[in-house]
């Protein structure tokens, strides 16, 4: 037995009671961590749920735009050009020469884009703030002093759009640091014991995530805006644009063929004409000596074997087969000879 202080007395505990102690706080202990096991599982899971969610929701909005998008691309694609100007096109009509048309194509290409830009700038303008505005300048009588004061207007939209592009882009980059510093929490949260410190984690993370994701989707659906009216600018200027650069070829091509043709007629004339086809005259004819009976008739055959037979049976050379004939014509062979110069017109002189 042992005494207290105040006077009571009791009995230290044996080796079994404290053996028994030790296996109770043992036990309590691991129940506890198994409970704090179960509550960081359970958040971790939430997380994931609340991430998985975001995602989907934000998948949802992107799909969404995309569709608004289609929907408008495909209204005007159904919109036709004015038939007016598409005959004035066809007749080949036009104010001003092809050099203005196409710059004044281009220039409402340039315009459109900007329209682009003041369609953006509305995005951040109030709709109490639009009609205000619009009803100032439609109260104006002067037509001067209602285009300055609508101009001022948009001037002052356009300076509120800038200083929004680049607000938007320093959100964009606290949002990147934002989900560093996410990312970084996150690490945190695993070895963090306290239940609540673990749900104010949570709640800033969600709060940082919905902020970058509204940051995110302003920034993409301004780009659309800008894409579409430079894509609807770009079809109307192509198609605009189709129909000149057709012209210019086809003048291209008539030039050409009026340039060949007229080339080719004028190396025609530039030619030496053709000598006219003289009429055919009457046969020359020739009377060959007989070479036994010295008589002359036109029996060509009989003459040439007549030949033919003497040049074998000499064995005179081929080099010297013309001498012999034309020997054996005699004075034939020159009248012959001047007759082929008369019917072909040669006014050379013939050597005999």
């Amino acid at each position: 037995m042992v005494d207290t202080r105040t006077g009571k007395s009791t009995s230290p505990y044996t080796a079994e009671e404290e053996a028994k102690a030790a296996a109770i706080l043992k036990e309590r202990r691991e129940k506890k961590e198994a409970k704090k096991k179960a509550l960081i599982e359970d958040q971790a899971g939430k997380l994931k749920k609340i991430e998985k969610e975001m995602a989907r929701e934000k998948e949802r909005l992107k799909k969404e735009e995309e569709e608004k998008l289609k929907a408008v691309e495909e209204e005007d694609e159904q919109e036709d050009p004015p038939l007016e100007r598409r005959r004035r096109e066809q007749r080949g009509e036009s104010s001003g020469t092809k050099d203005e048309q196409l710059e004044k194509k281009i220039t409402e290409w340039v315009a459109n884009l900007s329209l682009g830009e003041e369609e953006e700038a509305l995005m951040y303008v109030p709709r109490e703030e639009q009609e205000a505005a619009m009803k100032e300048w439609e109260a104006e009588e002067d037509p001067l002093k209602r285009q300055a004061i609508e101009d001022d207007k948009r001037i002052e939209w356009k300076f509120r759009l800038t200083r929004e592009r680049k607000a938007r882009l320093e959100a964009v980059s606290q949002a990147a640091k934002e989900l560093e510093e996410v990312k970084k929490q996150r690490d945190q949260m695993v070895t963090q014991v306290d239940l609540l410190g673990k749900m104010e984690i949570m709640a800033r993370n969600i709060e940082r995530l919905t902020q970058a994701q509204e940051e995110h989707y302003q920034f993409t659906r301004s780009h659309d805006i800008a894409l579409r009216s430079i894509r609807l600018g770009f079809r109307e200027f192509a198609r605009e644009l189709v129909p000149v650069v057709g012209l210019e070829v086809k003048a291209c091509l008539e030039n050409t063929e009026r340039y060949c043709t007229g080339a080719i007629e004028g190396a025609k004339l530039a030619a030496p004409k053709e000598e006219e086809v003289r009429p055919c005259r009457e046969p020359v004819k020739v009377k060959f000596p007989d070479s036994y009976s010295g008589k002359k008739e036109e029996n060509f055959d009989n003459w040439e074997a007549n030949i033919k037979t003497y040049v074998h049976l000499q064995k005179v050379s081929p080099d010297e087969h013309v001498l012999v004939a034309i020997h054996a014509l005699k004075e034939e062979a020159a009248s012959f000879a001047r007759s082929l110069v008369r019917a072909a017109n040669c006014n050379d002189d013939v050597v005999a």
